[in-house]
């Protein structure tokens, strides 16, 4: 259950890193820059505080590791190791796996699969839908 809280706050925690603005040209000069830095100073100590228990929760359930399916198209393959190196920096160990599209979400019921970051829902809706009936997948997000 641990390990699938991790992959959770994992994929949580991309999709919010993606919803932040690269823009540095703000409208009001340096003055709106120099007042919002202040804040990010102060939540600093608090996420410093924060990661060694997030750190040693990682450790002590990385000795099983997260099971990632490899299929057989280019952007999951780019995908799926791109999850891996993000699992990976925060200290868990990761085990990319062949598997079936239609049939990786039954492998998540029986526990030979972990986290399935895509999925094609034209052609593995299905599959994919059933499983999440039956409580065996988490559907986290939907693009």
């Amino acid at each position: 259950m641990l390990k699938r809280l991790i992959v959770i706050f994992a994929a949580l925690a991309m999709v919010a890193s993606a919803c932040g603005s690269d823009d540095d040209a703000a409208s009001g000069g340096q003055s709106t820059a120099t007042t919002a830095a202040p804040a990010a100073t102060t939540a600093a100590p608090a996420a410093t505080t924060a990661a060694p228990a997030a750190e040693e929760a990682a450790a002590a359930d990385s000795s099983d590791p997260i099971k990632l399916p490899i299929h057989n198209w280019s952007s999951q393959i780019a995908g799926v190791y791109a999850v891996g190196a993000i699992l990976e920096s925060t200290g868990n160990s990761v085990e990319y796996i062949s598997a079936d599209s239609t049939l990786v979400y039954t492998s998540m019921c029986e526990g030979d699969m972990d986290l399935v970051h895509e999925v094609w829902e034209g052609a593995f809706g299905v599959a994919f839908m059933e499983q999440v009936d039956a409580g065996c997948v988490i559907d986290a997000a939907t693009h």
